[in-house]
């Protein structure tokens, strides 16, 4: 049944349209809350109808009291961005996610945002909207999640790699990954991995055990791992699988939805190929593996390919600058003696 356009206007009129910002930014943040009560097997802020549906009603909220000559293609695309900026804001605030998760989510929270917006923005060329359709807006989510609760995650197996060339010996880059200490921040490039929150590695050593080889690695906050050596083949390659022991991340180090080894992301091995191509030049490549599990990897996919070639980047450039600065150190030396 159509809702009197004069029942409309009460819902709608009472308020400013500046106060629906912040109502679809209250919305959302609601939401967050709720969703973060809900049993691990509902995925929770990480399903499908947190991540999609809670940015479209957030969205199609900030439009409703919108007035008619306001509705433009690019105020329908854009306003929707305000309310869902003070919706992280107020997640950031409440400590409800960290900056990692934020900056993730941001574009696909933004997008859908525009969707909502856009969505609405033709709804209302139609008709007015009444409490019954805020209600069905808000609700968008929950409904969503209905139907989600029985799609079980979807296991992504992913390979990276990066490489380049570095002006040192093969046996000089082998030593400086084998023992990599006292990583000073200095030392690493400008990273967009670091930047939202990633803590920076400050120590990688390869050490052997009674098991056998083991790489040990330290970074900031407290984080610390191993990973057995699986291949080594002196001054060419070498590869370790890793392992994660329940304080390798201690909390607040690492935002639990991301955090390296759980529900949603695990890190596999990593192999270094070192290629010599000429006098004093070696070809350094990496490879790594690692397992994404989310009900979003259409998006998960390219973010992660983002953020995991930025850091092997970092990496590699870690290795490049100690092995140059190594080798010109050493031929100073030489040429002093």
């Amino acid at each position: 049944m159509q809702v009197p356009s004069e029942t409309a206007s009460s819902i709608t009129g009472k308020l400013p349209f500046w106060a629906w910002f912040i109502i679809g930014a209250a919305l959302g943040v609601a939401l967050r809350l709720l969703f973060g009560m809900l049993p691990r097997d509902m995925q929770g802020p990480m399903s499908l109808a947190f991540l999609v549906g809670t940015p479209l009603a957030v969205g199609a909220i900030t439009i409703v009291g919108t007035p008619r000559q306001q509705r433009t293609w690019s105020y329908l695309i854009f306003a929707p961005w305000l309310a869902m900026l003070l919706m992280l804001l107020g997640c950031a605030l409440a400590m409800l996610e960290g900056s990692i998760c934020l900056a993730l989510m941001a574009p696909l929270f933004f997008a859908c945002a525009s969707v909502g917006g856009l969505i609405m923005g033709a709804i209302l060329h139609f008709r007015e909207a009444g409490a019954a359709h805020v209600s069905a807006i808000a609700a968008l989510p929950l409904l969503m999640l209905l139907a989600e609760m029985h799609m079980p995650l979807v296991d992504r197996d992913m390979e990276l790699r990066r490489e380049l060339v570095v002006d040192a010996t093969p046996e000089t880059i082998w030593q400086q990954i084998h023992s990599a200490r006292a990583i000073q921040p200095q030392e690493l490039p400008l990273s967009l991995t670091h930047l939202i929150g990633v803590p920076k590695p400050l120590e990688g050593i390869n050490v052997q055990t009674e098991d056998g080889e083991v790489r040990f690695s330290r970074w900031e906050r407290g984080v610390h791992f191993r990973a057995h050596v699986t291949h080594s083949e002196a001054n060419r390659s070498v590869s370790w699988r890793y392992m994660f022991d329940p304080d390798s991340f201690p909390t607040g180090s690492m935002d639990e939805h991301v955090a390296i080894g759980g529900r949603y992301f695990d890190l596999r091995d990593t192999t270094f190929k070192l290629t010599p191509i000429g006098v004093g030049q070696t070809h350094l490549q990496i490879v790594a593996h690692y397992r994404l599990s989310t009900t979003i990897n259409a998006y998960a996919v390219p973010v992660s390919r983002v953020l995991g070639n930025d850091f092997l980047d970092t990496i590699l450039s870690l290795y490049k600058r100690r092995s140059e600065s190594m080798e010109k150190t050493a031929a100073i030396r030489a040429g002093g003696s």
